[in-house]
């Protein structure tokens, strides 16, 4: 089989959103790339979800389709999916993205590179194809991410690949090789900031992360959250990314990086309290409880990624940190009232 006909298993966890899903499989109908394979995960959808895929199956012989008996959330739900997975290649899509026609032929050629783990494409905004949603996402010292470009209008500086250090779910396809060794999402993820800490494993595994500018899909976004409480939005975001950094980063790095993150968490924390939002306050704080609370566990998951590590965080972290403004904390502050995580 020639190189650039690689088999893509695309696997797309799905949750009483059955029209998004509709528009989603009908423009990966009509992709260029046709070596693929769909799966769809629908973690209990009461919508007519289940009836509406049992008629596209019986025309589609590239459908997969697993039904969950509850809502298992994006990590396990795409664990899931994997498992049934055939393709050399896997791509996790969200379920309210419309792709390009054109999108996946860049990234499967991208991957070719054996340095490259894993690629996501040019996000832009839906309906407003003009506005930037992701291409990527940077560190920064405080722990937060920078996530570059993000509701910014489209422009040519963005039209050039670069290294990154975390993908968005949204969509990313990585090699099932790469997969294998550094594992898939952690299962303590219910939802938010599992895609960063795959994507941080793979870094340390030796393989990096890279935005292919030329592969456009377009994302709604938030159609899912909508449907949670923003404190559980938080909760969840707050947790999830002070786990990845204890149990990825190395004891000097983790020295230099989790007491800034710890204060600025206490500076929201105070924000939201005379902004009124005591149910986001206490969520910050009951995230940095739980990680006090499960220390034994952490100290098992570091044991894995030690298994994992191929490279000192130095090798990899100077190329995908950058600097920001005060200001951008303050935009990020702001669009978390609303449940929007980092």
């Amino acid at each position: 089989m020639k190189k650039n006909k690689k088999k893509v298993s695309v696997i797309i966890v799905n949750w009483n959103n059955i029209n998004n899903l509709k528009e989603c499989l009908y423009s990966l109908k009509k992709i260029k790339y046709k070596n693929i394979e769909i799966i769809i995960v629908d973690n209990g959808s009461k919508d007519g979800t289940l009836e509406y895929l049992a008629k596209e199956k019986k025309s589609n012989g590239n459908l997969i389709v697993i039904r969950n008996k509850k809502n298992l959330g994006f990590a396990e739900g795409n664990n899931i999916g994997y498992s049934l997975s055939t393709g050399e290649y896997i791509l996790f899509l969200n379920n309210d993205t419309i792709v390009d026609d054109n999108f996946l032929g860049p990234l499967v050629e991208k991957l070719h590179n054996p340095s490259i783990g894993g690629v996501q494409p040019k996000i832009l905004s839906y309906p407003r194809k003009d506005i930037i949603d992701s291409i990527g996402s940077y560190l920064l010292n405080s722990g937060f991410l920078y996530h570059f470009g993000h509701n910014k209008p489209d422009a040519k500086k963005y039209n050039r690949g670069a290294e990154i250090f975390s993908m968005k779910g949204a969509c990313m396809l990585l090699k099932k090789d790469v997969i294998e060794k550094v594992g898939l999402f952690d299962k303590n993820y219910f939802a938010y900031f599992e895609e960063t800490d795959l994507c941080h494993r793979v870094w340390l595994s030796g393989s990096k992360i890279y935005y292919v500018s030329h592969s456009v899909i377009y994302h709604k976004g938030g159609e899912t959250a909508k449907e949670l409480d923003v404190s559980f939005i938080q909760f969840h975001s707050y947790k999830n990314r002070i786990w990845t950094y204890l149990k990825n980063l190395e004891i000097k790095t983790i020295i230099k990086i989790i007491p800034v993150h710890i204060l600025f968490c206490e500076v929201i924390t105070i924000l939201y309290i005379f902004t009124l939002k005591f149910s986001l306050a206490f969520a910050v704080q009951k995230a940095i409880v739980w990680n006090l609370f499960n220390i034994d566990r952490l100290l098992i998951e570091r044991k894995k990624i030690k298994a994992i590590r191929k490279v000192p965080d130095k090798f990899f972290t100077p190329n995908i940190t950058r600097r920001v403004r005060i200001s951008y904390y303050y935009h990020l502050f702001v669009s978390s009232l609303s449940g929007y995580k980092d």
